[in-house]
C-alpha cells in the first residue's frame, strides 16, 4: 500500500522537495547557460561557418517544402537563416528563439518577418493547430527531455500539418573531423549538448503521436570541404553528420 502522505517522515518530504528543486533548478541554469552562449554568438554568427547548417540546408528546404500562404513556425530560428527561404516563397512565417541578442539580428534584417522570443522547454503561445508546418533546425541536442517539446509541436501542427527537424547525427563519429580554422566560438564549450540516441527520437515522435514520413541522413560533402583541412576531408567525407526528420500529424 502506498504511504499516506501525512504519515510519511517529515525528512523524507524535505529531502525529496530538496532533490526536485536542485533538479528545476539544474534545469534552468543550463538553459541559461545556453541562452547566453547564443547571445555571445549572434554578432557574428552569420560570418562564422556552420558546418551542420551548410551540410543539411538544401535537404531541410527539400523536405519543408515552403508554398505560398502555408502558415509555417520556425522554432529556433536563430538570426533567421531558414525563416527567411521561407518568406522569399511566399509562405506566412513567423521565426521563434529564445536568444534576444539573435532575434535581434534577424529581427534587423528581416524588418518584415515577425520575430518572438520563447523557450521551447515551455509552452508555447500560439493557439492550437495554427500552423501547417513546423522547421526545428539543430535545437533539440540543447533540450534534456525533448517529448514535452515535440507534443507541443503536434499540439500547435494542424491535422495533416509537417514537422521537420534536423540533429547532430546520433552516430557521428568526430575522430580525424578537423577544421582549417580555429572558429573563435565553440558551441560545445559554451553550452549544453545532450546527445540524444535514435531511441530518445523514436520514443518522443511516438509518444507525442505523430507519423513517421521521411529520415535523410546528410553526409559530410563537398559543401563544407573548404572548411576542413584537406586531410581531414579526405578521412570523413561521406560520414553521416546530420539527421533529418519529416513527420505528419495525422
Amino acid at each position: 500500500m502506498p504511504v499516506d502522505e501525512k504519515k510519511r517522515p517529515k525528512h523524507r518530504i524535505s529531502a525529496y522537495i530538496i532533490r526536485h528543486c536542485d533538479w528545476l533548478l539544474l534545469q534552468n541554469l543550463m538553459t541559461k547557460r545556453t541562452q547566453k552562449a547564443y547571445n555571445k554568438w549572434a554578432p557574428a554568427y552569420d560570418a562564422d561557418p556552420n558546418p551542420h547548417i551548410l551540410v543539411e540546408h538544401d535537404d531541410v528546404l527539400k523536405l519543408v517544402v515552403p508554398k505560398r500562404h502555408e502558415k509555417i513556425l520556425d522554432a529556433a530560428c536563430g538570426t533567421g537563416k531558414y525563416t527567411i527561404e521561407f518568406h522569399k516563397r511566399g509562405a506566412n512565417v513567423i521565426g521563434i528563439d529564445f536568444s534576444k541578442k539573435m532575434l535581434e539580428v534577424a529581427q534587423n534584417k528581416y524588418p518584415a518577418i515577425k520575430f518572438y522570443q520563447a523557450d521551447l522547454e515551455k509552452k508555447l503561445s500560439f493557439r492550437n493547430q495554427q500552423f501547417d508546418k513546423i522547421n526545428c533546425a539543430q535545437a533539440l541536442k540543447h533540450l534534456r527531455n525533448i517529448k514535452p517539446t515535440l507534443k507541443e509541436f503536434f499540439r500547435v501542427l494542424r491535422k495533416g500539418g509537417i514537422l521537420v527537424f534536423s540533429v547532430t547525427h546520433p552516430e557521428m563519429d568526430w575522430d580525424g573531423f578537423e577544421m582549417k580554422d580555429n572558429p573563435d566560438f565553440v558551441l560545445s564549450e559554451n553550452s549544453d549538448i545532450f546527445h540524444h540516441k535514435f531511441k530518445d527520437y523514436f520514443d518522443a515522435i511516438n509518444q507525442a503521436g505523430f507519423k513517421m514520413d521521411k529520415i535523410v541522413q546528410v553526409p559530410i560533402s563537398k559543401k563544407i570541404r573548404h572548411l576542413l583541412t584537406p586531410k581531414s576531408y579526405k578521412i570523413v567525407k561521406g560520414r553521416y553528420e546530420v539527421i533529418i526528420f519529416r513527420l505528419i500529424k495525422p
